[in-house]
């Protein structure tokens, strides 16, 4: 019995290392390009940065609301958390969510994520500076999880989001949809689809204002920006109730194949320690990934304090990130 219990094991971290290891390859477009909304996917949260947010096939937390909602149902108790990360140029990342059960085989949770920077300078047709500017970006989600069987569940994540950027704002509406399955002991995978029908709709009387006075042409400027749909698939294997092996294939439209992967290894019942690499591609032209590190303290049965530290090699950087996580309730 030990020794078919030891071959399955060595069968299900061979599977994962083939996942690992050939994931990356750039099956996609040759020419990396951005798209609207990467504000909404930059993660969450310090536990799973310090994973190299190879999150989405990682159950039973608050973070599930973010990275797959169909892992949120599995949350073995109430929890609430806020985190908070410094970025360049000035830039504030806030992340904050509560979650809860409302039935014997679903879950709930709502989350507000704020990115922001001040002191934006302004400057007129001519380039002269003028006044500050602000940029202000929020995104309110409304998650839902359900166990289907008992071994896989559904989540839908309902996302409202608001993009303020000096005078003139745009609204988004859109959904996630995420499955996760236990198919194997202590293994789990995920797919998820983040961002169907998202679009900013910007209106912006700006240049009707400026033009007003001396071209009749002046007019209302109407844009919208559409959400490219975000595809990813990850597996996670728990090793000895102390291990967890995690990865994740992210998807973008006109973008190349990327990988996220981190493990964590639980020391002892109040400390956790966490490595990964986020952001990883094969095109060395990119040279985006980031190598990320973190931990967890348990200060009491409720209540854990979070780290996570990764580098920016986008902007020449690193970064910091600090989150609470709070459990109450049964």
């Amino acid at each position: 019995m030990a020794k078919s219990w030891l071959s399955t094991e060595i069968t299900i971290l061979f599977s994962l290392a083939v996942f690992l290891i050939f994931s990356p390859a750039p099956v996609c477009a040759d020419e990396y390009q951005s798209w609207t909304g990467e504000f909404m996917r930059m993660g969450a949260g310090a536990r799973a940065m310090g994973m190299g947010n190879a999150y989405t096939a990682v159950d039973g937390d608050i973070y599930s609301s973010y990275f797959n909602p169909a892992g949120l149902v599995s949350m073995k108790s109430r929890q609430m958390t806020f985190s908070f990360r410094q970025l360049s140029m000035d830039r504030r990342f806030k992340y904050f969510a509560i979650g809860s059960r409302i039935g014997p085989d679903a879950d709930f949770a709502i989350s507000w994520l704020n990115v922001g920077t001040e002191d934006i300078t302004g400057r007129d047709l001519n380039g002269n500076p003028t006044e500050s500017l602000q940029d202000n970006r929020n995104s309110f989600t409304l998650t839902f999880s359900k166990y289907l069987t008992q071994w896989l569940s559904l989540g839908l994540n309902t996302k409202l989001s608001y993009w303020k950027l000096a005078d003139d704002d745009a609204k988004s509406f859109g959904f996630d949809l995420g499955v996760l399955a236990n198919p194997l002991r202590n293994l789990t995978a995920s797919f998820v689809l983040r961002d169907i029908n998202s679009r900013f709709k910007w209106k912006s009387d700006r240049w009707k204002k400026t033009f007003s006075s001396s071209d009749s042409n002046g007019q209302t400027i109407e844009k919208e920006d559409k959400f490219p749909i975000y595809y990813t698939g990850g597996l996670a294997y728990r090793l000895f109730n102390k291990i967890l092996l995690s990865s994740t294939v992210e998807y973008i439209e006109d973008n190349p194949l990327g990988l996220n992967a981190g493990v964590s290894y639980e020391f002892t019942e109040r400390f956790t320690l966490r490595t990964g690499v986020y952001n990883y591609s094969s095109l060395d032209e990119l040279n985006s990934e980031s190598f990320t590190a973190g931990f967890t303290l348990r200060v009491s049965s409720s209540l854990n304090l979070d780290y996570a530290f990764a580098t920016d090699n986008a902007d020449n950087d690193n970064i910091h990130i600090i989150a609470i996580v709070l459990g109450y309730g049964d």
